[in-house]
Formats: structure tokens, sequence, C-alpha cells
């Protein structure tokens, strides 16, 4: 049985070059771009801008009824007439950039990217240097361009992490009472008189108060040489104490602490 579906010529053209296809009408948008995207080497990634051109029809193809309008009068065209299909110069997406710790490492992927593609993987600096360039770049805070916090960013990103300030948005990040992440700097840290730790934290989102319970110090394996200011903490989980809607406070214990970057931590 013969197919019903039907073919027709068509020329690509993107740039100076022009490629001779063969279409049928059963054809959607997402397969034009895929055989433009193919023909040409393009990224997939990239937006690309399409037109047409047959006889009086000239459109602009971003969808799948523009490419089922261009499709009819191409297929059904009745003195050999081609169709042609121009590529414009690809609009590249520019992607939303997540908030807090983990955009910097996002931005600095996205740098290293952009620098390999121009110039090659041979000439672009180790992803370090573009985090610390990131950061002197965002930040007016010394303490979030330093090693510490530089190495605690890249350690959760290779735990498949991505994470964001929490301490100055409560009302969003707090749930049941805890904070499933933190991840701080220490700003302040006194012991009391219960062998507890009276420590001030701060991320890019705001500073928060809270006390480190003892056991933390006393444990053989414990934390009593690195807990320090200028020192970074990975936390998991950390319940809140709310006296009031505008005081918050952090009880960390033991069990919280996922890691910690000693002040003098080099990246």
């Amino acid at each position: 049985m013969e197919s019903s579906v039907k073919k027709f010529k068509c020329v690509l053209h993107y740039n100076d070059t022009g490629r001779g296809v063969i279409m049928y009408d059963d054809m959607t948008y997402s397969l034009l771009v895929q055989m433009v995207v193919k023909e040409f080497n393009l990224d997939p990634n990239d937006r690309l801008n399409l037109s047409v051109k047959l006889h009086l029809l000239h459109l602009d193809i971003t969808n799948d009824e523009d490419v089922k309008c261009f499709v009819e009068c191409a297929s059904s065209s009745t003195d050999d007439g081609i169709a042609h299909l121009y590529v414009g110069q690809p609009t590249r997406t520019q992607p939303r950039i997540i908030p807090g710790p983990a955009g910097i490492l996002q931005r600095a992927m996205l740098r290293k990217n952009a620098d390999v593609m121009e110039v090659g993987h041979e000439n672009v600096m180790p992803t370090q240097e573009y985090v610390r360039k990131i950061s002197e770049d965002v930040s007016e805070d010394d303490h979030f361009t330093l090693g510490p916090w530089l190495s605690a960013i890249v350690h959760l990103h290779g735990e498949g992490v991505m994470a964001s300030g929490c301490l100055g948005d409560m009302k969003k990040y707090c749930k049941n009472g805890k904070l499933e992440l933190v991840v701080a700097v220490v700003m302040s840290c006194t012991p009391n008189s219960l062998g507890d730790m009276t420590v001030t934290l701060k991320d890019p989102t705001g500073i928060m108060g809270g006390t480190i319970h003892y056991k933390v110090f006393k444990k053989e394996d414990g934390y009593a040489n690195s807990i320090k200011v200028g020192s970074v903490l990975i936390l998991r989980n950390v319940s809140v104490f709310t006296p009031k809607p505008s005081k918050h406070y952090l009880n960390i214990t033991i069990k919280n602490i996922v890691k910690v970057f000693d002040n003098d931590t080099v990246f």
C-alpha cells in the first residue's frame, strides 16, 4: 500500500550555506528544529529563529501551527516550487540564575562554558578560578570570596546539591521548625557556662544567632579545633527556636553537622 505521507523539497539556509533536504507533510516544529540542528551542527540548547519563503508565503516559524501552514503550502505546490527555509542567528537562552551560594557556581560554569566555546578547553582557567572570580565580582563580603566558603560550595556541587541561602528568609525555608540545609560562615563564637558555644552565622541572605551543643566539642572526632571565626559550616535538618515571629535561633547538635571547613582552608 502506498504511503499517504507527502514529501517535498526544501533548501535550508544558514549564514552562507544552503542544504537541500526532503521534508514530509507530517513534520512538527520539534522535528524541524532537530533537522536544522543536525544539518548545521548547531547547539540544541540555542533558540532558533526560523522563517520560510515560498512564492508569496513569508512566514516566521515558531510553533506546530506555523509548520503546518508551511508544510501545506509547500507539499501542495503544483509548479515544482522549492521552499526556502532560513535559519537566523541562534539566540542563546539565558538560564535563570539560582539565588544564594549555588548561583556563584552556576555563574562560574556558564562563564567557563562560554570561554570553552570561544577559545577551546586548553585555554581556559580551572573551574576554581572561575568560582573565585565570580565570587569577587558579586560579593561585597570577603567571607564569601575566601577558601572555606568556596570549598564548601564546590563540595556540595560534587554531592549533587545546589545550596541556596536561607538565613534571611525563614518564612520560605523553615519547615516544621527545621532548616533542611544551612551553609554559613561563623562570624562570632563564644563558649558559655554550660559548655555550649554561642555563635553568629552568616550566609549571603542574612545573619542568625544560635547555639552549638557541647557534645560537638567533647566527641573524640569533634570540632573543638575547627569551629572558629571564619570557618564555614554545612548543616542538615537544623532545629530553629522562634521565641517570637521576628526572632530565630539555631539549635545545632552533632547530628546536624555535615562538614566543617577550617578558616584557613585553601581553595
